[in-house]
Formats: structure tokens, sequence, C-alpha cells
């Protein structure tokens, strides 16, 4: 298997399922050392269990956090690189659905939400990362 991330450090968003806990195994196996960032802690937990799994030498960061609190997203930057002292790769992939409404029925509240976690959230993520 090819080693595409050997030594590379790589920061990934929405790390407790779907596409970011999938990325962060392959990746993992590809030699990265991992920060991964969720609101859900035991999804973390999870997911480094199955890394260490197909990766045993893998290092991984585990940082619960809120995407949509900017403070939070600076303090996850932090993080990263006061354990690995750089990061190479952002995977800024957390993000929600919402729910499945006419625009005249959609709850404001809901959509408020969609907006701080797929939009502020990513804003927030960039701007942290990429003076990095």
């Amino acid at each position: 298997m090819s080693k595409r991330f050997e030594s590379k450090v790589v920061l990934i968003t929405g790390a407790g399922s779907g596409l970011g806990q999938s990325a962060a195994i392959e990746i993992a196996k590809e030699g990265a050392k991992l920060s991964l960032v969720d609101l859900n802690q035991p999804a973390l937990e999870e997911i480094k269990k199955l890394i260490l799994e197909v990766a045993p030498e893998a290092e991984v960061l585990l940082l619960t956090a809120d995407v949509s609190d900017e403070q939070a997203v600076q303090k996850y930057v932090d993080d990263t690189i006061q354990k690995f002292g750089r990061i190479d790769g952002f995977y800024n992939n957390a993000g929600i659905e919402g729910t499945q409404a006419p625009t005249v029925e959609y709850n404001s509240k809901v959509f408020d939400k969609v907006i701080d976690i797929n939009l502020k959230g990513v804003f927030y993520g960039m701007k942290y990362v990429l003076p990095v």
C-alpha cells in the first residue's frame, strides 16, 4: 500500500461519522498523523479504535468541538499545532442536512443551525487553518 500521507498531519472535521470517518480510516492507513474533530466524543473514541485496528502506528488526536463556534475552531487548530507542530491537510467536512420542508414552512431556527454549521463552520475552519 502507498503511504501518500506518511508523516503528514491531517485535520478532519465531522470525523465521527460518514465521509469524515471513512476518510480518517483511509488517510491513517496511508501514514498520516490525524487530528479528528467532532461534537460527538463517543463517536470519536470509536473511530480512533477503528483506526488503530487498521493502522496501529497511527497518531490520533481527538478534539470535541462545535464548528459553528469561532473560538472552538481556533482552539482545535491551536491544539493540533500544539500536538503536531503543523497542519498539512484539512478536510473541512463537518455539516448537517437539516430538515426537508417547503421554504414557506421551514423552521427558521433549523435554518440558522444549518447556516451556522455548514457555512460559518467552513469559513471559521479556513480562517484559522489557512495561516498555518
